[in-house]
């Protein structure tokens, strides 16, 4: 059946390309190329003005953090609900079908070539990408991820990438967490009260740790609004509340950004959620097999 599902899509592209010369067909797709490229840079310059629409893309970031900020985008502007998407053949394999009349969701897949004095390069070619919304498979409910912030915390502070220590007093009053780039150490109020809203600012100030470990250079100012957003995708993932996180408020120099720039922080962004998530979930998991070890025995 998957052999047949694939078939159909295959001797469809087939004709296509017997119709056009092979100049015909490069020309073909590099415009299909160059129309996503400007279709990435457009939907970057949109939602780097409209607070809404930046909450909305970075809900989407958190849900396929396995995709690029450049592909993030591309889904954002063409299905910004996408929960779950795979290629024609990925959903064959899966005995799922399309539903009928269905428009796929173009991203760039790189693809590694060898250049003519023999070292390898990067190119890239359109893929066309269906959410499970546009099969006829079972939409999986979102899990709904209701961790103990407490124990969280703890699997945050165990997996820092920096020092760790208690303190009685924070530079600010309210502040549960801080990182303090010139001791590259993270301070903790010890005793804080509010365990959801320490677990945030746990997240957010391990983004900025996190970020001073991507980047030459550290300016806390210069970096507040990334690590909130970072921290917000990070505590989306761990199923922590995000009412808190102020990722409507876009700093007014995002607005004087071309397309260029504005991807360059949601990369930084993604990294650094990618990063910190990465860590946590690992350790979670390995928690969660050691107590299924522990129940066989």
């Amino acid at each position: 059946m998957t052999k047949d599902f694939a078939a159909k899509k295959n001797n469809r592209q087939n004709n296509q390309r017997e119709q056009l010369s092979p100049q015909e067909w490069a020309e073909q797709k590099q415009l299909e190329k160059e129309a996503l490229y400007q279709q990435i840079d457009s939907t970057a310059e949109e939602i780097s003005e409209n607070p809404d629409k930046l909450k909305s893309f970075l809900d989407l970031q958190a849900r396929m953090d396995r995709y690029s900020p450049a592909n993030a985008l591309l889904i954002f502007s063409q299905l910004p609900e996408a929960t779950r998407i795979k290629d024609f053949s990925g959903w064959g394999e899966d005995n799922v079908r399309l539903k009928k009349g269905v428009k796929g969701i173009s991203i760039l897949e790189p693809v590694e070539y060898t250049k003519k004095d023999g070292s390898q390069g990067i190119s890239y070619k359109v893929k066309k990408m269906f959410d499970v919304s546009q099969t006829n498979g079972k939409k999986q409910p979102a899990p709904t991820l209701n961790r103990d912030p407490d124990k969280v915390i703890e699997v945050m502070v165990d997996t820092s990438p920096v020092n760790v220590e208690l303190i009685d007093e924070m530079p600010q009053p309210g502040m549960g967490a801080f990182y303090k780039n010139e001791d590259q150490t993270l301070y903790i109020q010890r005793g804080f009260s509010d365990n959801v809203k320490l677990c945030q600012n746990i997240a957010q100030e391990l983004a900025f740790a996190q970020l001073s470990l991507e980047n030459d250079s550290y300016n806390r100012r210069e970096m507040g609004f990334k690590a909130v957003c970072v921290g917000y995708m990070v505590c989306k993932k761990l199923g922590i509340d995000t009412k808190s996180f102020a990722v409507n408020r876009i700093p007014s120099d995002w607005k004087d950004m071309d397309a260029k720039a504005v991807r360059s922080e949601l990369s930084q962004m993604r990294s650094a959620m990618g990063e910190i998530h990465s860590r946590v979930s690992d350790e979670l998991y390995r928690q969660k097999q050691e107590r299924s070890k522990d129940r066989e025995r």
